[in-house]
């Protein structure tokens, strides 16, 4: 079984790493700390952490040919955290390193912040506990191990990375009949999350997988909410319904939002109004002025998810899975975005 999990949000620490990922989502401002945590509700920030990276023992094997030095840790400067590596970096979240085992398995280890890690850990519990509850599904990656005294958790690798990646240096060569896939897929991902009572909450390209086969798979649940739990996240601003209430309970709503921005991105290759700032975005929509989708495939569904119009996302599933890519002229994207008012 996992570990209890309590309801908290981080506070707002900055945490420095060299090729740190895009930060698309940001963290909540407030933070309730654990139930019997026994730490401030406002504990004192350091202004900023580096993490110096040591190679593991997986190291050593693989590369007889280094130095012992190469293995040694120097004593860390202030500000400074010693972090021995698993594996080969694949990338840099929030909460947790993510590495490539020599088995060829991915695996999320929190990052040892000196204030956070416990809230790092936390997340991971949550997430573990999200793909738990889930099971064996075609629609997440298959986990491999849940480690609940490190809180690592190591899962199949992902053969073409994210979706963000995969479609900036593909778009071109992408098929619609493909894209319609990827769109239904990441619908019953959706579906499969809220049926056991989870809300993503951020909801990003970044954050949805492609497989050897190219099958989109849903992740990235540690900033969620689990059974009402609050969440330590909250999605960028071109993925946030109008007038998006941070103190308001998590709702399936808010994720169904933001998955037409996904399928916008899937369809056209860019975010919803890509070329503005976030600020100005956020008064766009609260004006209900979105993209034109005129001459975007599934542009009605992206218009019903911007409109607050589907109450599930099963029946957005559906809506996509009764579309056929026949139905919908093989257009190229507008080069220009359109404004175009909505009106609920």
């Amino acid at each position: 079984m996992l570990s209890a999990i309590h309801p908290f949000r981080r506070p707002m620490c900055s945490e420095h790493l060299v090729g740190a990922a895009e930060e698309e989502s940001r963290k909540r401002p407030t933070f309730v700390p654990p139930t019997g945590a026994g730490e401030s509700a406002k504990p004192e920030c350091m202004s900023t952490v580096r993490y110096i990276r040591v190679p593991g023992p997986w190291e050593r094997e693989a590369r007889p040919d280094l130095p012992p030095e190469c293995f040694e840790a120097r004593e860390p400067r202030p500000g400074e955290v010693i972090y021995v590596t698993k594996g080969n970096r694949v990338a840099t979240g929030g909460t947790a390193f993510i590495e490539q085992l020599p088995s060829g398995n991915i695996v999320k280890t929190p990052k040892p912040h000196p204030l956070l890690y416990k809230k790092h850990c936390y997340n991971m519990c949550l997430e573990a506990s999200i793909y738990e509850k889930i099971g064996s599904h075609r629609s997440i990656p298959r986990i491999v191990e849940w480690d609940s005294k490190s809180c690592c958790l190591t899962m199949e690798y992902m053969e073409n990375g994210n979706l963000r990646e995969y479609i900036r240096e593909n778009h071109d060569n992408i098929t619609l009949e493909l894209r319609y896939r990827w769109a239904r897929q990441a619908a019953e991902g959706l579906s499969v999350v809220h049926s056991v009572v989870a809300v993503h909450c951020d909801i990003s390209p970044r954050n949805f997988l492609l497989d050897g086969d190219l099958n989109l798979k849903i992740s990235d649940f540690g900033g969620g909410s689990l059974l009402g739990s609050t969440p330590s996240v909250v999605s960028g601003t071109r993925f946030l319904p109008p007038g998006f209430d941070e103190d308001a309970p998590p709702a399936f709503k808010d994720d169904i939002f933001s998955l037409g921005s996904l399928i916008y991105f899937i369809m056209v290759g860019k975010y919803p109004h890509e070329e503005a700032p976030s600020d100005e975005v956020e008064k766009l929509y609260g004006m209900y002025m979105f993209p034109d989708i005129t001459h975007v495939s599934c542009g009605a569904v992206i218009k019903q998810c911007w409109e607050m119009q589907l109450d599930t996302a099963q029946e957005l599933h559906d809506r996509l899975e009764a579309l056929a890519p026949a139905r919908c002229p093989d257009t190229e994207p507008p080069a220009l975005v359109v404004l175009t008012e909505y009106h609920t």
